[in-house]
């Protein structure tokens, strides 16, 4: 079997780990106004309990991503030297260019490598389209969280709860969405969960604590169609870095298991830029 093919098989599982995690349009939004009363101020300082990249001007990344092949094809450099150094070979060409606006919305584009045969090009088609679903999903999770605040409901009636040193905030999207968050004392985000006629799926995030704000440092997550297909687990491990004066990801760490099968990457972010909204006044 050759190289490009073994990595196509492996790449989707990843894949469909991270896109599951795609979150409901409402917390990908713009902030707004939320419908009910919220006397003691909770919602207010949550926000203001997050980093929120929007509130300080971001406006677009851009950036190289590398996966890290031969950490992935470890196990061929072992069992079969000649064939990682044909897959190096051809995986150092690969490039993949990545954008992500406001709205946590990543563009993906790569260039097209020469490949031995068409079988080998199919394989490196999926490994194209895989590495673009696998970094949207990645962005569609992370923009809640970093360019906005996990609140962001647009008009919608939320369910406020109390208990102890948690604080619970629930509300229903469009075609019967339910959305729950649990949150701690300090207003971190300790549990998502997100259920659909045709889903279900949790996300459990951790933060670092910085002097702006909470920054998404790690997650994992599970999902579950309800169509019968297997259970996913993702677990997320996020480097981050500051690019003129904002905090950023740098490097992932991608873990994805579906049922039996597993799947272990490294990205790192390199060659990146940073779009700033420019300071409104004199």
């Amino acid at each position: 079997m050759s190289r490009c093919r073994r990595f196509a098989q492996l790449l989707p599982i990843l894949v469909a780990s991270l896109g599951a995690m795609a979150l409901p349009p409402a917390l990908r939004a713009q902030p707004a106004p939320v419908a009910n009363p919220d006397p003691k101020g909770l919602l207010g300082r949550a926000h203001a309990a997050y980093y929120n990249l929007s509130a300080r001007g971001f406006k677009q990344y851009r950036f190289q991503a590398n996966p890290d092949w031969a950490y992935l094809l470890g196990d061929l450099a072992k069992t079969n030297p000649a064939a990682f150094s044909s897959a190096m070979a051809i995986f150092a060409k690969v490039r993949f260019d990545v954008v992500v606006d406001v709205n946590g919305t990543a563009k993906v584009s790569h260039n097209n490598v020469e490949t031995p045969n068409e079988q080998a090009r199919a394989g490196m088609n999926q490994v194209y389209d895989g590495m673009d679903q696998m970094l949207t999903g990645f962005f569609q999770t992370w923009h809640p969280f970093m360019l906005q605040t996990p609140f962001s409901s647009p008009g919608r009636a939320l369910n406020l709860e109390e208990s102890g040193d948690r604080i619970r905030v629930r509300w229903v999207e469009e075609e019967n969405v339910k959305v729950d968050i649990l949150m701690d004392r300090t207003y971190a985000v300790t549990e998502m969960k997100i259920n659909s006629p045709g889903f279900d799926s949790a996300i459990y995030p951790a933060f670092d604590r910085q002097p702006g704000g909470l920054v998404l440092a790690s997650y994992e997550a599970d999902y579950q169609d309800k169509s019968g297909g297997p259970k996913i687990h993702v677990k997320v491990l996020i480097r981050n870095r500051p690019l003129q004066g904002l905090v950023l990801p740098s490097d992932l760490d991608l873990t994805a298991q579906i049922g039996e099968s597993n799947t272990h990457i490294l990205v790192a972010f390199t060659e990146a830029s940073l779009e700033r909204v420019p300071p409104v006044g004199p």
